[in-house]
């Protein structure tokens, strides 16, 4: 019993680092009422993930066969309950939250904090559309270095910097 328990334990860590590096959190049924809510691929990841634990736990706890099914299936029930209960409703409310990127810095007003060298880059410092404040890595095209101090336009936004001018030469 200690080899399935042990290559369940196994396969459910696969699968849960799996599912969370591709993100998928979507339910197998496609979304759809037809589907079963409840089975997806991080779900059945959890489960397997505790069954092995609590089979391996109970095993290793010199437990009877009765009790170490048990307690593996009781492990696997509790942490399919949470996860799907708790804490993935809270991570997909987060995400539907995070509706700002990068891209929304476009067209404001920024400060240099860190000078921007001609050829290199330094920070500027901004407040996004919600009232945040964020400080984030800048470049500019401009021969001359932007000292601290110095009032940007964010004219642009990469994956690594946000691309700034004077404001003079934005007007």
């Amino acid at each position: 019993m200690f080899v399935v328990f042990t290559i369940c334990f196994v396969i459910g860590v696969v699968a849960l680092i799996g599912a969370f590096a591709v993100g998928e959190v979507a339910d197998l049924g496609g979304g759809h009422a037809d589907g079963l809510p409840f089975l997806s691929l991080t779900t059945l990841a959890t489960a397997l993930f505790g069954f092995g634990a609590g089979g391996v736990a109970a095993t290793l706890a010199d437990a009877p066969t009765l009790a170490t099914v048990t307690a593996a299936l009781a492990l696997a029930a509790v942490l399919v309950v949470v996860t799907r209960g708790l804490i993935l409703p809270y991570l997909l409310e987060q995400q539907d939250n995070s509706h700002i990127g990068r891209a929304s810095y476009s067209g404001l007003l920024g400060t240099v904090t860190l000078t921007i060298a001609a050829e290199g880059w330094g920070e500027v410092s901004f407040v996004d559309a919600e009232g945040n404040r964020v400080q984030a890595k800048a470049v500019s095209a401009q021969p001359i270095a932007l000292t601290t101090g110095t009032t940007v336009y964010i004219a642009d936004v990469d994956d690594q910097y946000l691309h700034v001018v004077t404001v003079d030469d934005a007007i």
